[in-house]
């Protein structure tokens, strides 16, 4: 995956979600989306789509403390090798007050909201898958030598579409 900086006026749609646990969430669609193929007749990286992100804000860089870069770093790090873990495609910073953003993509819905959607449909097999993700993803972080820090079922976000 290639991670690049992407330019703010690249997002539209910019809603505001939620305030997350170290910094504020917001939803954008990425115009174009990110780069997916070599076009080798035409010599170029050729883009996806419009992506539907989510936006996560590192208020403004005097007050960037250690901890949002290594979050930030961590998020790329664990992208670029585990993209079933998150998928993190780059860099922003809103003009308006100058706060950098990661552009992470944005998942379907968080897994509480997943299970009592389903519950009656779920049978344990699925639940089983549910709890490998699960556990194959904290090994992959764990691995990075990264903890998570706010782990719950809120936290745990779910897609229906894998294509991304």
């Amino acid at each position: 995956m290639i991670v690049e900086w992407i330019p703010y006026n690249d997002l539209e749609n910019i809603n505001y979600l939620t305030k997350g646990g170290f910094s504020e969430i917001y939803t954008a669609d990425w115009i174009n989306g990110r780069y997916s193929e070599w076009d080798s007749k035409e010599q170029e990286l050729k883009r996806f789509r419009t992506l539907k992100v989510v936006l996560k804000t590192l208020e403004n860089v005097e007050s960037a403390n250690q901890s949002w870069f290594e979050e930030a770093k961590s998020h790329l790090t664990i992208s670029n090798k585990w993209a079933v873990v998150v998928r993190c495609y780059g860099l922003t910073q809103d003009p308006s007050n100058r706060n950098y953003m990661l552009v992470i993509l944005k998942m379907d819905m968080d897994l509480r909201n997943y299970l009592q959607q389903n519950h009656n449909q779920l049978i344990w097999k699925d639940r089983m898958k549910i709890i490998d993700e699960i556990t194959r993803a904290l090994y992959y972080i764990h691995e990075e030598k990264a903890v998570h820090r706010d782990l719950h079922s809120g936290n745990i976000l779910y897609s229906q579409f894998n294509d991304h």
